[in-house]
């Protein structure tokens, strides 16, 4: 197993921190307005207990949802959303916090089987009675809690690149140098991580985008994440969601003690030069049927690295 992507995280911000302050004047600059949903989907915005949750819906037939990571918004989804859509009714969610979702009304909204109510809303408005649920990085624990909460809901459960609930802390306290942002997220107090980032969000989330395998992430897609991300108080959100994890993930874990491990069919997919085939070992921990794929030539940004492996494998899940 490679973490290969963890490890040119941790080398890039310490450059990225390093060169902020030459780089404060250029990055003072507005950001590029970000770009209209794609050509045959239209936003939505509904309202989720106080929550505003953007969505972006388009294609026709069974409905497939899908849910980013960060620091991404639904844009993440934006090379499979098309093909998807060519027969399936295709729903991008904002997680709370993220793109234009609103945020959260207190810090511990950011727990995951909080975040998926509004996934479960946008669902209900829409009607979309059983469906399937696509999701890569934080987007994976969303989908996790979502499975665990309302089991009859979905057909196909899909995992990327994220390990499920406390899987996930046992290997961030294992490896520190590796996850670097966790401990940026949990390790300095009072909010010393999002004044550090402020004012300096191209060189910080820039950094994540420029690890991408042959440069995948493309300016026009990196400039549209760091406008979103630049937008007061979306730093914060973002940290939050690692700071309520350790929290969020005793409820799922519990919640799969007392119902038992999901039965859904579940595609676990990482990256050949991250995660690979461990994203599948983990899930076996909370599923019961598990199917582990490895995506080739890709690190963690898989959708955008080999986004027709991905579809493809996706494309087989949906026949089980």
């Amino acid at each position: 197993m490679r973490f290969n992507a963890f490890r040119r995280k941790l080398v890039t911000l310490a450059a990225a921190l390093a060169m902020a302050g030459a780089f404060v004047t250029s990055c003072s600059s507005s950001h590029p307005a970000a770009a209209d949903p794609l050509p045959g989907f239209h936003d939505g915005t509904i309202d989720n207990d106080g929550v505003a949750v953007h969505y972006v819906i388009g294609g026709h037939g069974p409905a497939i949802v899908v849910l980013h990571g960060w620091p991404e918004t639904w844009r993440g989804w934006s090379k499979l959303a098309p093909d998807l859509a060519a027969d399936h009714t295709v729903v991008a969610v904002d997680l709370r916090g993220m793109g234009d979702s609103g945020f959260a009304k207190s810090d511990d909204g950011y727990q995951a089987l909080n975040v998926a109510t509004d996934v479960h809303a946008v669902a209900q408005h829409l009607n979309l009675g059983h469906f399937d649920l696509f999701a890569h990085d934080w987007g994976g624990e969303i989908a996790l809690a979502y499975a665990a909460e309302y089991r009859s809901d979905l057909s196909h459960l899909a995992i990327m690149e994220a390990a499920p609930s406390s899987d996930y802390g046992k290997f961030a306290a294992a490896h520190p140098e590796f996850v670097w942002f966790d401990w940026m997220a949990l390790g300095p107090k009072d909010q010393l991580a999002e004044q550090l980032i402020a004012g300096k969000e191209s060189a910080f989330y820039g950094s994540f985008y420029k690890e991408a395998e042959g440069g995948a992430i493309d300016k026009a897609e990196s400039d549209a994440y760091i406008a979103a991300y630049s937008k007061p108080g979306r730093t914060h959100a973002g940290l939050e969601y690692y700071r309520q994890k350790p929290t969020g993930d005793k409820a799922i874990d519990a919640m799969i003690a007392k119902d038992g491990k999901l039965t859904v069919p579940v595609l676990a997919l990482g990256g050949d030069y991250s995660m690979g085939a461990s994203v599948g070992t983990m899930m076996s921990r909370v599923a019961t049927n598990v199917t582990t794929d490895v995506v080739p030539g890709a690190d963690h940004w898989l959708l955008d690295e080999n986004h027709d492996y991905v579809l493809a494998s996706l494309r087989k899940l949906l026949t089980r």
